[in-house]
């Protein structure tokens, strides 16, 4: 019998009524849907009650108090704690990322001991008995690197190592390290501290001061505050760099300088002041101002910096007639730079008198120490550790027998990052204390991993750039997930294996001290009603009632203290800058201009998985990243939008699309930092390229800080 186009429709329309009715496929849908939802890897939302609790962040260097949200005991979410000095209610998208790290599936779940190329899990004893006997045995040559600028577990680890006989003790460099070296050399103690909410004009130098500079989650609320939205701002920011970032988009006036320049700029300014009549009773101003107006005249800077006369004059006419002018100096991406800009940056403080004034730079002490033996945190920014691991490479420094590394990851986060691993070859035994699987730790024999922030006690002393001596409590707020240990307990029990004397049996009781001691400093406050900020302006500083800091640490308040350092003998340090800032020819060739941003992590950490969604898809698309060029420079180059192309560079090649963005200087190639991690985890590795390892480091002169801020790179 033969099947008619008639009856083919109909017999597909009746089978097709006839399934509608029948409950069967409906019944397999509504099995299937639920059988999905069952599914034991799919997310939950917790139920219970919700409460916050407050603690301050250790991930982002701006050391901002956070607020955190639980549900049924469980932390769900990180926002800013207002009643902290440094956050004001804001947050970082690195401090937000807390709670998400806390459950990332990339933790070292325990410690593992390196087995041939790969590792495997040990007990901590084990770790222990492990770690006692190599660095028994290396005693006189142990070194250590710490990647937190801000907490007392420093004061554990550098008295350990010294114990042990150091072979030096460093912290991965930043902006403070830079800055601690600069103060030295010009004789001053204490601490640079910038007043930005009682300042009326702020000149940046470079400094990306709303990004990754300082204490930004603070800088961009002082900024807010004078600048409320509808209202005439009641201060002024001139930013000097070599491309239009984060803080030179919302300033009032952008200067494209070469970050190699900022040090000419200021200077150049520093000869309008002169000739205008400043002065200054500090040592080397004689020989300042020889400096000065021997080589930095109006057309000194044009010719070597491109900035017009009339701007620089300006600039000085702004910061003269100011009543709080202040100026700020530092690194576009956040290091490198050399000691000497600093200083220049510095000079226009003192020849406008800021030093210890409300609205200038406040040269803030060092907090108690209390680990006995511990380096105090301007020996420790002495050191400088790119020189150091070079040395160790070329040879020429003896390699350590033993290398404790704590919460830092040089193979990944220094310029010259294949030297640097290279050097971490040479020396024999290492232990990571990451919570992560990093570059730096994947080198390592044993990998023992740190409590995350909100697992731990630790906590955040007077972060760079700060304009007030600040203290503020990380605190657990839940057990570890892992197998995990602060790593302060573990060095104390290595001490005790050690049979070596620390004082204290475990890092709580660290902390406690430390916060005793402060306790004890005079004109040391809980800011809660009043900020220290109001206090620099005139009003009186509360009392601190005996007792009950330790509460209000844990409640979320800050201890502060609008102290300042006295100075007896800071001084121009003429001699250095006359070595290092030289008004010389424009670069002709091409200039890697790197930036930083917190969302893509630091030179420490990775770049949190939420975070990755906020990238734009001119900056990173699949795996590649982009680096920006103006059209100008794209000419020259030969260089077209959406072009694959090689940067070379200190031996190391990497690729990039092209990207092409007026708001960069002619001559400069603009690239992100944060990509081309080669471990950490999913969400960080193999996206895009690590350009700092690009940058050749060479020696400052005069003061023989190892430098990197502008290094020349080809592109092919």
């Amino acid at each position: 019998m033969g099947l008619d186009r008639r009856a083919f429709l109909g017999l597909v329309a009746g089978g097709t009524v006839g399934a509608m009715f029948t409950p069967i496929p409906w019944k397999l849908i509504d099995d299937a849907s639920i059988w999905t939802q069952n599914w034991p890897w799919i997310p939950r939302v917790p139920k219970g009650q919700v409460d916050y609790v407050a603690t301050t962040s250790k991930l982002c260097p701006a050391g901002e108090g956070l607020k955190i949200m639980r549900v049924a005991g469980n932390p769900i979410l990180a926002g800013g704690n207002p009643s902290h000095p440094l956050s004001c209610g804001g947050v970082s998208a690195l401090a937000r990322s807390e709670v998400y790290m806390l459950y990332s599936p990339a933790r070292i779940k325990s410690p593992m001991k390196r087995n041939g190329k790969t590792f495997a899990p040990i007990t901590w004893e084990q770790a222990l008995v492990e770690m006692a006997e190599k660095l028994g045995a290396a005693k006189g040559a142990v070194a250590s690197i710490s990647g937190d600028n801000t907490g007392t577990i420093n004061e554990v680890l550098t008295a350990l190592t010294a114990k042990l006989g150091s072979a030096g003790s460093f912290m991965m460099p930043s902006e403070a390290t830079t800055a601690a070296k600069a103060m030295k050399l010009m004789g001053a103690q204490g601490q640079a501290g910038y007043d930005f909410e009682n300042a009326d004009t702020v000149l940046v130098l470079g400094a990306d001061i709303f990004e990754t500079w300082g204490t930004s989650s603070r800088n961009r609320k002082a900024f807010g505050a004078n600048r409320p939205a509808g209202a005439k701002p009641a201060n002024t920011y001139v930013y000097v760099g070599p491309s239009r970032n984060n803080t030179a988009a919302v300033c009032d006036q952008w200067v494209p300088a070469a970050a190699a320049d900022l040090g000419v700029v200021a200077l150049g300014i520093a000869w309008h002041l002169l000739k205008a009549g400043a002065t200054s009773n500090a040592p080397g101003f004689d020989t300042f101002k020889a400096v000065v107006n021997g080589g930095f005249g109006p057309e000194d800077v044009k010719r070597a910096t491109g900035v017009a006369p009339e701007t620089l004059a300006a600039i000085a006419k702004a910061l003269a007639s100011a009543k709080a002018p202040l100026v700020v100096t530092g690194s576009p991406f956040g290091q490198g730079l050399g000691a000497a800009p600093v200083i220049a940056g510095m000079s226009l403080n003192m020849l406008l008198g800021r030093i210890n004034k409300p609205g200038g730079v406040y040269m803030l002490p060092e907090l108690p120490s209390v680990v006995p033996g511990a380096l105090t945190r301007a020996a420790m920014l002495d050191g400088d550790l790119p020189a150091f691991l070079k040395g160790v490479e070329s040879g020429k420094t003896p390699a350590p027998k033993a290398l404790l590394i704590y919460d830092a990851n040089p193979a990944y986060g220094l310029p010259e990052a294949a030297t640097m691993a290279k050097a971490l070859e040479k020396i024999p035994f290492k232990v990571s204390f990451s919570s992560f699987m990093d570059e730096t730790a994947a080198l390592c024999d044993l990998v023992l991993p740190n409590s995350l922030p909100l697992e731990r006690y630790d906590d955040v002393a007077t972060p760079y750039g700060s304009g007030f001596c600040v203290y503020s409590l990380v605190r657990p707020i839940q057990k570890p997930i892992c197998d995990t240990k602060t790593t302060g307990d573990v060095l104390l029990g290595l001490a005790r294996k050690l049979s070596i004397d620390l004082k204290f049996d475990n890092f709580q009781q660290v902390i406690k001290e430390k916060v005793a001691s402060l306790a004890k400093v005079s004109g040391g406050f809980v800011a809660k009603d009043v900020m220290p900020w109001q206090v620099a302006a005139g009003k009186p500083a509360p009392a601190l009632v005996g007792g009950d800091l330790w509460k209000a640490l844990e409640a979320g308040y800050a201890w502060t203290m609008v102290g300042q350092a006295a100075q007896t003998a800071m001084g121009f340090a003429a001699e250095v800058v006359a070595k290092a800032v030289k008004a010389g020819k424009p670069a002709t060739a091409t200039v890697l201009a790197p930036y930083a941003q917190l969302r893509t992590g630091t030179p420490v950490t990775g770049m949190p998985c939420q975070d990755l969604t906020t990238v734009p898809d001119t900056e990173l698309l699949g795996d590649t990243t982009f680096i920006r060029v103006n059209s100008e420079t794209a000419k020259t180059l030969g260089l077209k939008k959406g072009q694959m192309v090689k940067l070379s560079g200190a031996g190391v090649d990497c690729q990039a699309k092209v990207h092409i963005f007026e708001s960069v200087m002619p001559g400069m190639v603009s690239a992100p930092l944060g990509f081309g991690h080669t471990a950490f985890d999913y969400y960080s590795q193999g996206k895009g390229a690590n350009y700092l390892s690009l940058a050749a480091v060479v020696e400052e002169p005069g003061s023989g800080l190892s430098m990197w801020i502008a290094p020349e790179v080809k592109i092919a």
